[in-house]
């Protein structure tokens, strides 16, 4: 692990856009971080494709994020967050699978890919037309998995109104979707995934 000092130092160079500090971060923390999402995924490619997306996420976010003290600690959650959030989308979609997708009483098709590609450009252009921090909020939740916290560090506001944004988010995606609750989240799933 770097020392407290030198790790301080090249998080302040990294945010600056120095790549050599960075570089130094991934050398330093990227073993250590896929072993631990490996724990998790219990699969090589999952816990690869977790690690490379929280370092991509950090580089891309070098500017928003606060040095709390621990580079490896921010990572590490990133990474925990990542594989939970993984896990419980792959959890939906086993659900999904089993409850909806071979129901002979369901009104839609889910196998109609034509269909499928349609109303997820409906979800997408739904998700357009919110307001724009509604928008910026709903996206960083449920697109990109962070926690409330996150989100309220990150954009300097309560928790409280991040929860409020997410929930007129999923009301007025309903409606201007014409969607249910359960096909939300399908949609939701399936945007993430395909964006």
């Amino acid at each position: 692990m770097m020392d407290k000092q030198k790790e301080e130092e090249y998080f302040r160079r990294m945010q600056e856009g120095d790549t050599g500090a960075f570089e130094c971060f991934f050398k330093e923390y990227m073993h250590q971080l896929y072993s631990y999402a490996l724990g998790f995924m219990k699969e090589k490619e999952p816990a690869e494709d977790i690690v490379q997306d929280v370092f991509v996420y950090f580089w891309n976010n070098r500017r928003k994020i606060l040095y709390t003290g621990s580079v490896y600690a921010y990572l590490q959650r990133a990474v925990k967050n990542a594989c939970i959030n993984k896990r419980m989308r792959e959890e939906v979609e086993r659900k999904y699978r089993q409850e909806i997708l071979f129901t002979e009483e369901e009104a839609f098709d889910w196998r109609d890919v034509e269909a499928a590609r349609q109303i997820r450009q409906k979800l997408l252009d739904a998700i357009d037309r919110l307001p724009e921090r509604c928008k910026q909020i709903f996206t960083m939740s449920c697109l990109d998995g962070l926690k409330y916290k996150e989100i309220a560090e990150q954009m300097g506001i309560s928790e409280n109104t991040i929860k409020t944004q997410v929930k007129l988010a999923y009301k007025k995606l309903r409606e201007d979707a014409n969607v249910s609750g359960d096909e939300l989240a399908i949609l939701l799933i399936l945007v993430s995934y395909l964006n």
